[in-house]
C-alpha cells in the first residue's frame, strides 16, 4: 500500500483533529448542528473503514489511536495515546515477506539442513541396536525399542515449550539453543554406559531436534505468502523424509565399520556443523519481534514518551509479562483441545506417522527373515518409503498451490482448501499397507512390498504436509503453537507405536498386522471431508485465549468488528 506524502503529521489531539486531517472522514459527516455524540460516532465509523482499507499512515506520520484504556489507583479512566508501529509500506524491505530472494534462500537452506539431520538421528541408530544390547549385556526387547522411540517422544515434549517461547522471543534464539542442545546430547549418547542413561540423553536430543518441526513451518509462513508456501514447505518436508530414509543404510555401515558409538559421534558432529552454519546464516523472521525492535529503536530517539511507542502486536498495555508468558505456554494445548480442526487433522496425521514407525521397526524382521537379505543391505528396504514420501510431497505441493490459486480467483479464500488434495492422497496409506502386507506374507518378489511402502509413504507424509500448510493459513499468528499441537499428537503415537509392534508382529504375522493398520487408516479417510465442510464454521466459534502479545491479527479483527467503538472511544 502506498501512503500519500500529503498526510500531515498529527499532534496528540482528539478524534476531531484526525477527522480534519482526512477529507475522506469528513465527507459524510453530519452538519454542524449535529450533537457531539453523533459526530463522534460518525468519525469513529470512518476511521474503522480507513483501518480496514489500510489507509491510515504509519508511525512516521504520527497517527494517534486512543486505545486501549487503563485505570489509575482511584479507578478513574486514563487515556493513553499509543503510537502503533507498523511497517512503513507494503514493500518495506524490513518485512520478511519482502526480503530479497538470496536472503530467503539462505534461511531456507539453513533450516533444510537441520530438517535432514534431526530426523536422520531418530532412526540412524536402529541397525546398531543388536550391537548396543550386546555391549550393555541386555536382552530386553522392550527396553531397546524404548531407546529408539524415546527420541520421538522428545519431539512431542519439545514443541510445547519451543513454539510458545518463539512467539514471545522470536525464532532465532530458540533455533540456536535447540540446535546446540541436540548436538551436545547426541554426542553424549556415544559416551553412555547404560540403556537408562542413553534413554535420558536421547530424550533431550529429541527435544532439541524438535525445533525443526516446531519452528520450520512457521519460518516459512513468516517469509512467504500463502500462494507460494506450498512449494517451499515441500522442500522442508523433503528434508524431514530424506533423513530417516538414508539413516538406516548409513547406520548399518557405520556400526559395522566402527561400532555403535560412532553412529552418535557422526550424527552429533553433523549437528554441530549445521548449528555453526545456522549461527552465521539465519535471520530473525518473526514479525512481532521485528516490530518490537523497531519500536524500541524509536523510543531511544527520545521523541516519544516512554511506553507511548508500541508494536501493533503489543496492543494490550494492561497485560503483564507473566500473563503473556503463561498464556503463550498454554496455547499449544489449548489449540489441541479446543480446536476441532487441529484435533481431527492431527489425529489423522498421527495415525500415518505412528504406522510409519511401526513399519520402520518391523522392516528388518521382514527382509532379514523372510527375504534372507544381508544385514548391511537392510537400509535399502527403507528407500521405498523415502521415494514415495518425496514424490507425495512434490506432487502434493504443486497440486495444493494450484488449488489455492484457482480457488482464490473464484473468490474462495478459505484455508480449508488446503485439504482438498488429501481426499485422494490419504487412501494411499491403506492401499499401500495392504499391498506390502500380502506381498511380504507370500514372499512375492521384494520389489512389490517395496512398492507398497512407496504408496504408503506418499499418502502418510503428504497428509502431514497438507495439515501443516492448513494450520499455517488458518492460524497465521499462532502458527508455531498450532504446529506444536499437531506435532505433539503425532509424536506421542510415533513414540509409543514401536513398543508394541514386535509383539503384534509375532501374533498376527506381517499380513494381518498391516492389514489391521490399513483398515484403521481407511476408516478415518472421511476426516478431511469433514474438516473441509465444517472447519470454517468451527474456527469462527473458537476462543483460543485472546490476542495477548502475539495477536496482531486478532487486534485488527477486533477493530473490524461491531464492538470496535469500544476501542476507539
Amino acid at each position: 500500500m502506498e501512503k500519500s506524502d500529503s498526510h500531515p503529521r498529527l499532534p496528540l489531539r482528539p478524534l476531531r483533529c484526525l477527522a480534519r486531517a482526512y477529507p475522506q472522514i469528513t465527507s459524510d459527516r453530519p452538519s454542524s448542528s449535529a450533537t457531539p455524540d453523533k459526530e463522534r460516532s460518525t468519525i469513529r465509523k470512518d476511521i474503522q473503514q480507513l483501518y480496514r482499507n489500510e489507509e491510515l499512515p504509519s508511525i512516521y506520520h504520527h497517527t494517534v489511536f486512543d486505545l486501549p484504556k487503563s485505570f489509575d489507583d482511584d479507578g478513574d479512566r486514563l487515556k493513553k495515546d499509543i503510537y502503533l508501529v507498523d511497517w512503513d509500506h507494503n514493500l518495506d524491505p524490513q518485512n520478511p515477506l519482502n526480503w530479497p530472494a538470496w536472503k530467503k534462500s539462505l534461511n531456507i537452506a539453513c533450516i533444510f539442513l537441520m530438517c535432514i539431520i534431526s530426523p536422520f538421528t531418530s532412526s540412524v541408530f536402529a541397525p546398531a541396536i543388536p550391537s548396543l544390547m550386546l555391549s550393555f549385556h541386555t536382552t530386553e526387547p522392550y527396553l531397546s525399542s524404548f531407546v529408539l522411540s524415546v527420541y520421538v517422544l522428545g519431539y512431542a515434549i519439545g514443541p510445547l515449550v519451543i513454539s510458545p517461547l518463539s512467539e514471545l522471543f522470536g525464532r532465532i534464539p530458540l533455533y540456536h539453543f535447540c540446535n546446540t542442545l541436540f548436538s551436545i546430547c547426541t554426542l553424549l549418547c556415544g559416551r553412555t554406559t547404560s540403556t537408562r542413561t542413553l534413554a535420558v540423553t536421547r530424550l533431550f536430543a529429541g527435544m532439541g531436534g524438535s525445533s525443526v518441526f516446531a519452528l520450520a513451518p512457521s519460518s516459512v509462513a513468516d517469509m512467504f505468502p500463502e500462494e507460494k508456501r506450498g512449494a517451499v514447505m515441500a522442500v522442508v518436508a523433503v528434508g524431514y523424509n530424506l533423513g530417516p530414509s538414508i539413516s538406516p543404510t548409513a547406520g548399518a555401515y557405520i556400526n559395522a565399520a566402527w561400532g555403535w558409538e560412532w553412529v552418535f559421534y557422526i550424527s552429533g558432529g553433523l549437528g554441530l556443523i549445521v548449528t555453526v552454519l545456522n549461527f552465521a546464516g539465519l535471520s530473525e523472521s518473526y514479525e512481532p519481534v521485528l516490530l518490537r525492535r523497531k519500536a524500541a529503536r524509536l523510543r531511544k530517539q527520545k521523541r516519544f514518551r516512554d511506553g507511548s511507542v508500541r508494536s501493533r502486536f503489543d496492543f494490550d498495555v494492561q497485560t503483564t509479562r507473566r500473563e503473556v508468558l503463561g498464556r503463550a505456554m498454554l496455547m499449544p494445548l489449548r489449540m489441541l483441545v479446543f480446536s476441532k480442526t487441529i484435533l481431527l487433522t492431527s489425529a489423522l496425521t498421527a495415525i500415518g506417522y505412528g504406522w510409519m514407525y511401526i513399519l520402520y521397526t518391523t522392516l528388518p524382521t521382514t527382509f532379514l527373515v523372510m527375504y534372507a537379505w544381508e544385514p548391511k543391505s537392510i537400509g535399502f528396504a527403507y528407500l521405498g518409503t523415502a521415494v514415495g514420501a518425496v514424490v507425495g510431497m512434490v506432487v502434493g505441493a504443486k497440486i495444493s498451490d494450484a488449488v489455492m490459486k484457482r480457488r482464490k480467483e473464484a473468490g474462495d479464500f478459505r484455508p480449508e482448501n488446503r485439504l482438498l488434495p488429501m481426499f485422494f492422497f490419504w487412501p494411499c496409506v491403506g492401499v499401500g499397507l495392504l499391498i506390502y502386507a500380502w506381498a511380504a506374507q507370500n514372499t512375492v518378489h521384494w520389489a512389490l512390498p517395496v512398492l507398497g511402502t512407496s504408496i504408503f509413504g506418499a499418502g502418510a507424509m503428504s497428509a502431514i504436509f497438507f495439515t501443516g500448510t492448513y494450520i499455517l493459513d488458518a492460524y497465521p499468528v499462532h502458527s508455531a503453537s498450532g504446529t506444536a499441537a499437531s506435532t505433539l499428537f503425532r509424536s506421542i503415537l510415533g513414540g509409543i507405536a514401536p513398543l508394541f509392534s514386535n509383539k503384534l508382529y509375532k501374533q498376527l504375522d506381517v499380513g494381518w498386522m498391516f492389514s489391521l493398520l490399513a483398515f484403521v487408516a481407511l476408516a478415518v479417510a472421511p476426516v478431511p471431508w469433514i474438516v473441509y465442510g465444517f472447519g470454517e464454521g468451527w474456527r469462527k466459534k473458537e476462543n483460543l485465549g485472546g490476542n495477548i502479545a502475539v495477536g496482531g491479527r486478532e487486534v485488527r479483527n477486533k477493530l473490524e468488528s461491531k464492538d470496535a467503538d469500544t476501542y476507539l472511544e
